[in-house]
C-alpha cells in the first residue's frame, strides 16, 4: 500500500512539473518584452561559410542562412530569413526545431547583423526545478515542504531584498548580517522538530557564522584584499563606483558560510534532542560530550563539502592561472585565489565555532528546563 501511494505521488510530481513547464513556456513567450532580442525557432539552417577576415588581426567568422519563426514580440508567428554570424569555435551550433534568442546589431551604414545569442531555456529550467521540488515533497512529505519553504525564503531575501538594496547603496555587510539572521530564523523554524530547542539551533548557527565572519574579516585585513579580484568584481566596481567592494567580499563570506553552519547546528540539535527523548535524565556532562562528538563527526564531511564548493567555483580561474605557467607561490599570492581561500577558511572556522556554541547552548537550555520541572 505504501509503495502504491509513493508511486502515485511520483506520477503526480511528474504531471505537475510537466504542467509547470508548459505554463512557464507560454507565460515567458507571451511576456517577453526584451527590445534587444527575440525568441525564435529554427526552421532551417544552411551550411556555415567562412567569412573573409578584414585584416590579419580579425577573428574568423562563420555565416549561414537561417530560416526562423518568430515566437515573441509584435511579429510573432512570422517567418524571417536572415544570415546569422558567429565567431569560429564559439556561439551555438543551432539545430532545426530548437529555440534560441536572436539578437542584432545595426551599423552606421544601415546594415543589420544577426546572431544567435543563446538557447531559450526558461521553460526547461522551470520544469526541472519544479520536478525536483515536487519529488522532494513526494518522498519526504511535510518535512520536504518545510525545507523548500525555508529555501524559498532564503532566495526571496537574497534576490528580492538584499541584492536590490546593495545596488541602491545600502551597506552590504549589515544587509548580509540581517539576511543571515532572517534566513537562520526561518530555516530553524521550518526544520527543527522540537520547538523548545529551536533557539538552541539559532544561537549555534549565528554564533558560528559570526565567528567565521570575524576571522574572515581579519584575513581580509591582513592579506590586504580589496575585493576587486576577477573581471566580474572590476566590472561591478566600474558600473557602481559607490559600492564598497571590500564590504561586498565580507558579505559574501557571511552568505557563503550560513548554509553549512546551519546544517551543523541543526544536526547537533537534532541528535542531542534524540538523546534527551531516549533518556530524560541523561547527565548534562554526558549530553555535552555527545553533542561535541556528533559535531566533530559531521565536521569532517561538511568541511570537505564547503572547501570543494568554493574551489569548484574558482576552478576555471585556477586553470587559467596555471596555463600561464605560474608556480604554486604565484597561485597562492593571486588575489582571486586568496579571496576563495578566505571564504573557505572563514566557513571552516565558522563550523568549528558552531559545534561548541550549539552544544553548550543545548546543555544550558536543558539545564534550565530541568530546573523548572
Amino acid at each position: 500500500m505504501r509503495t502504491r501511494n509513493l508511486l502515485i505521488r511520483i506520477v503526480i510530481a511528474l504531471l505537475i512539473s510537466q504542467a509547470f513547464y508548459y505554463a512557464a513556456d507560454n507565460f515567458t513567450v507571451k511576456r517577453w518584452n526584451n527590445n534587444e532580442s527575440l525568441i525564435v525557432r529554427v526552421i532551417q539552417a544552411g551550411p556555415e561559410n567562412v567569412m573573409s577576415p578584414e585584416d590579419e588581426d580579425s577573428y574568423e567568422m562563420l555565416e549561414r542562412e537561417t530560416v526562423l519563426q518568430i515566437l515573441s514580440g509584435n511579429n510573432a508567428d512570422q517567418q524571417l530569413t536572415v544570415k546569422t554570424v558567429r565567431l569560429s569555435g564559439s556561439g551555438h551550433d543551432i539545430k532545426p526545431g530548437g529555440r534560441y534568442l536572436l539578437v542584432w546589431d545595426i551599423f552606421d551604414d544601415g546594415n543589420i547583423q544577426y546572431s544567435i545569442a543563446d538557447a531559450f531555456r526558461v521553460p526547461s529550467v522551470a520544469g526541472i526545478v519544479m520536478l525536483v521540488c515536487t519529488l522532494l515533497m513526494a518522498l519526504t512529505g511535510w518535512r520536504g515542504f518545510f525545507a523548500l519553504l525555508g529555501l524559498g525564503v532564503s532566495v526571496v531575501v537574497l534576490i528580492f531584498a538584499m541584492i536590490p538594496l546593495i545596488v541602491k547603496g545600502w551597506d552590504s555587510v549589515w544587509l548580509a548580517v540581517a539576511s543571515v539572521f532572517i534566513i537562520s530564523t526561518v530555516t530553524v523554524l521550518c526544520v527543527v522538530r522540537h520547538s523548545r530547542y529551536r533557539s538552541v539551533a539559532l544561537i549555534g548557527s549565528l554564533g558560528g557564522v559570526m565567528g567565521g565572519f570575524l576571522c574572515g574579516a581579519l584575513m581580509v585585513y591582513l592579506w590586504k584584499l580589496s575585493g576587486l579580484a576577477g573581471e566580474g568584481s572590476a566590472l561591478l566596481a566600474s558600473t557602481l563606483p559607490f559600492l564598497n567592494m571590500r564590504g561586498l567580499l565580507l558579505a559574501s563570506v557571511l552568505i557563503g558560510s550560513i548554509g553549512a553552519v546551519l546544517d551543523v547546528a541543526v544536526s547537533i540539535t537534532a541528535s542531542m534532542s534524540e538523546f534527551v527523548d531516549y533518556d530524560e535524565n541523561i547527565p548534562l556532562d554526558r549530553l555535552l560530550l555527545a553533542g561535541l562528538n556528533v559535531g566533530t563527526e559531521v565536521l569532517g564531511s561538511m568541511i570537505n563539502t564547503l572547501i570543494l564548493a568554493y574551489m569548484g567555483s574558482a576552478l576555471p580561474m585556477a586553470v587559467l592561472i596555471c596555463s600561464a605557467g605560474v608556480e604554486l607561490a604565484g597561485i597562492m599570492n593571486d588575489p582571486y585565489i586568496a579571496q576563495e581561500i578566505v571564504q573557505s577558511l572563514a566557513g571552516t572556522l565558522g563550523l568549528l565555532f558552531t559545534i561548541p556554541a550549539t552544544a553548550f547552548a543545548f546543555v544550558t537550555a536543558e539545564s534550565v528546563r530541568r530546573s523548572h520541572d
